[in-house]
């Protein structure tokens, strides 16, 4: 720790030190502060205007460095800040870097020997002819970007783009690559590389930003025969049940503040032309989800079997969830 503080302090002492004998080498050459300097260099046939604009652009390299030094801490910190990954934030300073310091070097070169007007029809006519030749590298590059800044999605994170659904394993500067996931939430062993430019143009549904937990829906169908009240009851109980000794304690450590907003399941009843539908709607890891559900619909079907009540048809409740 101390020989990294000791590093640390020692890349900004030296260029401020550095710096500051360069200015007053400029001060003393500008002001002639020391008559035999114009001798010197009549007698050397050195140009004194040569000597400054050499001066000028050490000067302007060293605020450069100063301020990349400062700035780049500063993005750095807010990139660890939102969660970015560290070689993520390596891969964007160093951008920022090479930009800063291109950026600075020609319009310094320009003002120094008088052709600024040059450089920026030269930067326009480059960056038209590159954005052309490089149109899709430059929009993934942006989407990356946003995706970085923005907090689009992570790595480990659910995502739906561009009719894709899947769980991020990685963040490329060209390219998000997924574990596919069919509608259901199962993994189906394909990996998927979506270009990043999609973030821009398309939608990007993310179902486990800043915490794993959704919500999910258990869904029933009984006939319009059975007695529906009493298939409520059994079906409101064996679900409650359920999530109060198996869900809710992982909910309540999750959402300490919130725990009691999610203290009861949502039980909603509807129909249609193939019976009577029960929904019940409650809060769960993502990861468990499929599991929860299993064991859900096993308890639903004996509980509700036991009392007599008739469920609805399976091709109608495979057909159901095609219309929906």
């Amino acid at each position: 720790m101390m020989l990294e503080k000791k590093s640390s302090f020692n890349s900004v002492f030296i260029p401020v030190v550095l710096l500051l004998l360069i200015i007053f080498a400029y001060i003393i050459l500008k002001t002639g502060g020391f008559g035999y300097l114009n001798e010197l260099f009549d007698f050397l046939n050195v140009n004194k205007e040569s000597i400054e604009s050499i001066l000028i652009f050490l000067i302007v390299s060293a605020v450069t460095y100063l301020f990349i030094k400062l700035t780049s801490r500063l993005i750095r910190r807010y990139l660890e800040r939102i969660g970015r990954t560290k070689r993520n934030i390596n891969l964007v300073l160093t951008l920022y870097r090479y930009l800063v310091w291109v950026l600075v070097i020609f319009v310094t070169l320009s003002l120094l020997f008088k052709q600024l007007g040059s450089l920026i029809t030269s930067l326009g006519l480059i960056g038209f002819g590159v954005t052309i030749a490089l149109q899709k590298p430059i929009l993934n590059f942006v989407g990356w970007m946003t995706i970085i800044f923005s907090k689009t999605y992570q790595v480990g994170d659910i995502i739906s783009i561009n009719n894709t659904n899947g769980r991020v394993h990685d963040i490329k500067v060209m390219y998000t690559n997924l574990a596919e996931l069919n509608p259901e939430g199962d993994p189906t062993g394909k990996s998927i590389s979506i270009p990043n430019e999609f973030v821009l143009t398309t939608a990007v549904t993310n179902s486990t930003k800043e915490t794993s937990y959704v919500w999910d829906v258990l869904q029933v169908y009984i006939t319009y025969q059975s007695d529906w009240k009493k298939a409520y009851k059994i079906f409101n109980k064996t679900v409650q049940n359920y999530y109060n000794k198996n869900i809710k304690p992982d909910v309540k450590k999750m959402f300490k503040d919130e725990a009691k907003e999610y203290e009861d399941i949502i039980v909603r009843v509807n129909m249609n032309e193939k019976g009577i539908v029960f929904k019940a709607r409650y809060l769960v890891d993502y990861d468990v989800a499929n599991l929860h559900k299993t064991e859900l619909v096993k308890n639903v079907l004996n509980k509700l079997r036991v009392r007599g009540i008739n469920l609805g048809k399976i091709e109608d409740i495979k057909l159901d969830y095609k219309t929906y």
